[in-house]
């Protein structure tokens, strides 16, 4: 993931809010949370409709227009944004000056409402108020967390404390002394100085005044002049909405956006957008979704782990008592000897050492309270408990060993999602088996679910789960008798099934599935592995198997390096 090399600072804000207020006037017709860390709301107008945006994320918090309408499913704080804002109209837009905070203001049928977005990193929040007092908040911040303020239900709001004078208060003089105060970089003493500015909008400031942004602030003091001309035409920008919003790319990935063309990223190339908010979304987008996946492919991981190393304790008890199980063979023995020498043996003896009958000898405890024969009776009924004891954790160490082979198969699944959606789908399997609670949001991110498919140079098609389940809806339900099943060998992966319209593909085609199919397991990377397979009526689901699990017979095995081949027309 290339790095992100501009913010989410307060001009951009100001430049996004203004595309908001056009919308002044419109009705909230739907509230929904498509994240645990973010709010849409659908607006509507007689001439427009629209929907806006707001994250929460600590790293990609933002507001601004989406172009996808509001969904998702109902939190405690969206359900409260329904009842108090939906119908209501959007009747005013503020932010406050340079701080990235905004105030959309709706006229409901209880009065005014202030839903108030604060844009600061992992202090962002979005909260409700109504007459001054916090109605609710997306994120609670008691008392025990702050000890600024507090963001609760039924406290009045109280705004973040801003501490900097603004860009359209400073005058050259006071930013001269706080320039002349200290040895940190120019750029980096602007940010820690001014409200409002970014890192990336402070480096600006300094290169458009003809400045080094590493040079230390002390010495540059006498250039606040140059530095407050500099600021004061980034606070015309904002007071005539004089905005150009850009799109920077490296190469063909969108890393950046800005109100303005910047000077200080000479080496991007840069694209106008058509609006700010079509710039925060395809960056930010971008990277929040990235940033999410991984998130949840973290969160599932850590579960998979968790319970592979529940189970790896359980399969280590139950071996341990099979071990010992072995060893009560000769609780048989001992009763026997006891009984053959019963009358050699002297009463009440704590052990007693006998030939055996392999002539070795042979040294028995006993119970002194006990008779010989009464002592061989004992051993009788502790090899007679241990004996029946042993099916059962040998069964024990089957299921064991099937679900170490479905979590591996799903972790290996997790490793390969490349989609939100597969990620929905794995969480909702390992949920359905009890490893993981289901997500509140109820609907999946994307309606098209189904397998990953290939179209191969000669036309057959490959297809390949992308869950566990997913590989036995496809290997039983969509698979024909005759087409033919791949699995790499040994090692964790997906299902693959090719679909070749002949009775018997050619070795190239073969080749080519089974590279596939390498590819989507825990072997990709790997300089060759081999691919098992068959055709689909030899494959074998076992009764009350988890999902992903077979059996199979008549295999042929193939040597392939793990890839995507290149004349493949991938995920139609």
């Amino acid at each position: 993931m290339p790095r992100l090399v501009t913010s989410f600072d307060s001009v951009v804000l100001a430049a996004v809010a203004r595309e908001i207020a056009a919308l002044v006037g419109s009705r909230a017709v739907r509230v929904a949370q498509p994240a645990p860390d973010e709010i849409a709301i659908d607006l509507r107008a007689p001439s427009r409709s629209a929907t806006v945006l707001c994250s929460i994320h600590p790293r990609w918090a933002r507001i601004h227009l989406a172009s996808k309408t509001a969904s998702g499913g109902p939190s405690s704080f969206a359900q409260v944004l329904r009842s108090r804002l939906e119908s209501a109209t959007l009747a005013g837009v503020r932010q406050t000056s340079f701080e990235r905070i905004l105030t959309l203001t709706f006229q409901t049928v209880r009065g005014r409402a202030d839903l108030i977005g604060e844009i600061m990193g992992r202090h962002s929040n979005l909260i409700l108020v109504e007459d001054g007092t916090i109605t609710g908040s997306l994120k609670s911040v008691p008392r025990s967390k702050s000890s600024v303020r507090e963001v609760l239900p039924g406290r009045p709001y109280v705004a973040p404390p801003a501490g900097r004078p603004s860009p359209a208060s400073l005058d050259a003089q006071s930013l001269a002394a706080m320039l002349s105060s200290s040895d940190e970089p120019l750029a980096k003493r602007l940010v820690a100085s001014v409200l409002g500015l970014s890192p990336p909008l402070a480096a600006e400031v300094v290169v458009r005044a003809g400045l080094n942004p590493e040079a230390p602030s002390r010495g540059q003091a006498g250039a606040a002049a140059r530095l407050w001309e500099t600021l004061q035409e980034v606070v015309a920008i904002v007071e005539h909405d004089a905005f150009a919003p850009v799109v920077y790319y490296d190469g063909s990935a969108p890393v950046g956006f800005a109100p303005f063309l910047f000077k200080s990223l000479a080496e991007l190339r840069p694209a106008p957008a058509s609006s700010m908010s079509e710039a925060v979304e395809m960056v930010l987008g971008q990277f929040g979704a990235a940033a999410r996946l991984e998130e949840e492919r973290a969160a599932l991981l850590a579960a998979v782990r968790a319970a592979l190393e529940r189970v790896e304790r359980t399969a280590a008890e139950v071996q341990r008592a099979v071990e010992e199980a072995e060893r009560t063979g000769k609780l048989r023995q001992h009763g026997e000897l006891l009984l053959a020498y019963a009358s050699q043996i002297p009463p009440r003896v704590p052990h007693v050492t006998l030939p055996g009958f392999d002539g070795a000898p042979v040294t028995i405890d006993l119970d002194p309270t006990l008779s010989a024969v009464e002592n061989a009776q004992r051993l009788f009924k502790r090899y007679g408990r241990v004996r029946s004891a042993r099916p059962a954790l040998e069964a024990r160490l089957r299921v064991a060993a099937d679900e170490r082979a479905y979590l591996e198969s799903a972790r290996a699944l997790i490793d390969q999602a490349s989609s939100s959606d597969d990620l929905f789908d794995l969480r909702r399997e390992l949920a359905d088996e009890g490893y993981v609670r289901a997500r509140k949001t109820p609907a999946r991110p994307s309606a098209t679910p189904g397998p990953r498919r290939f179209v191969l140079a000669d036309g057959a098609t490959v297809l390949v789960g992308r869950t566990n389940h997913e590989n036995d809806v496809l290997t039983f339900k969509v698979a024909s008798p005759d087409d033919i099943w791949l699995h790499a060998r040994g090692t964790p992966g997906a299902h693959a099934i090719l679909k070749s319209g002949t009775a018997n593909p050619s070795e190239e085609t073969i080749q080519q599935a089974a590279a596939i199919a390498a590819y989507f397991s825990k072997a990709r990377g790997a300089a060759q592995t081999a691919v098992d397979y068959t055709r689909r009526r030899y494959v074998r689901k076992p009764r009350g198997a988890k999902p992903g699990l077979v059996t199979s017979t008549r295999e042929q095995t193939v040597y392939v390096k793990p890839e995507l081949p290149g004349n493949v027309i991938r995920d139609l």
